[in-house]
């Protein structure tokens, strides 16, 4: 069933992981999409890979780093000439840090924060006016888990996923009356680039994983990318200011150990 066909959309952070995979279900839905990523080269690649699948939605990259408002307004202006105005944005582009508080330096905090908060500030503040245009509009936030509750050594990760929580809440109260909904995502642990490497460089780092989700396994993109064209869809236009976990259950435990039958 083709939820999204010629649905306007766009999808920052594009080129690998989550990104990459919902641009794919959204060509698949048949959707018009601009995705865009700081890496040109690996855009392409996925636009490659997309033209040679033949799916029905019509697929553009315009590279761009979210963090500069000059190139987020050139995005904006590009998706509104190459196909009207913006009906579905999934804030999406983002990057992780782990460490203390004091082990963070402020060069880091500040690129964080770039990218994870100030990114969807300014997309969300270039493409509203062209919903509002519309008078309708569909936006996703990327929060995860880690905006939900606290994790060890990620306070500034967590910190930027939890504005993201709190801004998703703030924006669907704000823009109801005007038929744009606003939700969020927050996954649990996905395979990226950035969950690989750490796989790779920390031991037995994949295994502790699995044996803290409800689930034993890790999620792959297209389970979160699913679940972003779900609160895409039109038919669930009630579906408003919620940040849905996506996380195998990690966050409905207390996180108390199991003590076995007793």
């Amino acid at each position: 069933m083709v939820e999204l066909k010629d649905k306007v959309s766009v999808i920052t952070g594009g080129t690998s992981g989550i990104g990459e995979a919902t641009v794919i279900r959204f060509a698949e839905e048949g959707a018009k999409v601009v995705f865009c990523g700081r890496r040109k080269e690996k855009g392409e690649a996925v636009l490659e890979k997309i033209k040679e699948a033949g799916y029905p939605g019509e697929v553009r990259f315009f590279p761009c780093d979210v963090s500069i408002e000059e190139e987020v307004e050139a995005l904006a202006e590009y998706v509104k000439n190459e196909f009207g105005n913006c009906e579905v944005l999934f804030n999406n582009a983002g990057v992780h840090q782990a460490g203390k508080l004091h082990e963070t330096a402020p060069s880091d905090w500040d690129r964080i924060m770039g990218i994870d908060v100030r990114g969807v500030y300014l997309t969300s503040y270039y493409f509203i006016p062209q919903m509002l245009e519309k008078k309708y509009g569909t936006i996703i936030n990327m929060s995860s888990v880690s905006g939900l509750l606290g994790d060890t050594e990620m306070t500034a990760y967590n910190t930027a996923k939890g504005a993201i929580t709190n801004m998703t809440r703030c924006m669907a109260l704000d823009y109801a009356a005007d038929g744009i909904r606003v939700n969020a995502v927050c996954p649990g642990i996905t395979r990226s680039e950035i969950v690989e490497n750490t796989f790779t460089s920390v031991d037995h780092a994949e295994e502790k994983f699995k044996e803290a989700y409800p689930v034993h396994y890790i999620a792959e993109p297209v389970e979160v990318a699913n679940t972003v064209v779900f609160l895409a869809s039109r038919k669930v236009d009630f579906i408003n200011g919620v940040n849905l976990p996506v996380d195998g259950g990690i966050t409905a435990h207390t996180g108390q150990p199991y003590m076995g039958r007793y």
